[in-house]
């Protein structure tokens, strides 16, 4: 049901940006909490052909691994009625991690904005896209006015580099949902809420430029 409440938001701001002739991109996060979110979103009655589906974040593998977000992406959501849409891959073979976040950007700047709306989770430490607590470029990428709206990471808690959006690109964006499960992200949800900026997603639910819509279930 949580899923399902979430792929309906999704859909609205699609829906919402697409009406007349226009274009509209979606932003989207990978691991296995958006999963039943994205076949719940796939068979949504929209134009695709006229949507852009953006990852929040990916890790830097090549995209037929099943630890790419892309993977997640063209075999969870863009099936049935959303094979049309297209795809902004992360993953750029003929270049190293260091130079993507540029090219990505430049392509970023082609794209309808604000985001028609943003789906988020978030991980047991507080992190959301892979803008986690432990990177050492953490206050940059979470500060709203950071001209930047890309970066790579690299944190001893992930076995991967990573190209992620960052918090100022995450805010240009119509709506932002915030969707995870458990009691133990529960409680990091109550804490993050309360204040604690220990936990990242404290700076996405503090923030009042963007309406943040949070779904949880057990």
């Amino acid at each position: 049901m949580a899923s399902a409440a979430a792929a309906d938001m999704l859909a609205k701001g699609l829906r919402g940006a697409l009406e007349g002739d226009g274009l509209a991109s979606l932003v989207v996060s990978g691991g296995t909490t958006p999963q039943e979110c994205f076949l719940n979103l796939s068979r949504h009655d929209l134009d695709w052909s006229r949507v852009t589906i953006v990852p929040s974040d990916e890790r830097w593998v090549e995209p037929h691994c099943e630890t790419s977000n892309e993977h997640l992406i063209r075999t969870r959501l863009m099936q049935g009625p959303a094979t049309a849409a297209r795809l902004l891959s992360f993953y750029l073979e003929e270049l190293n991690a260091e130079e993507a976040p540029g090219v990505i950007t430049s392509e970023l700047d082609r794209l309808a904005r604000p985001f028609a709306c943003t789906l988020l989770g978030m991980g047991e430490d507080g992190h959301f896209a892979s803008l986690f607590p432990d990177f050492s470029g953490l206050d940059q990428a979470l500060d709203p006015e950071n001209p930047n709206q890309c970066l790579m990471v690299r944190t001893a808690g992930s076995p991967y580099l990573r190209i992620s959006l960052t918090f100022s690109a995450l805010l240009e964006s119509s709506a932002i949902v915030l969707l995870f499960f458990g009691a133990a992200k529960r409680r990091v949800y109550e804490a993050a809420a309360a204040g604690d900026t220990g936990y990242p997603a404290a700076a996405l639910l503090s923030q009042e430029k963007v309406p943040v819509t949070v779904i949880w279930a057990p």
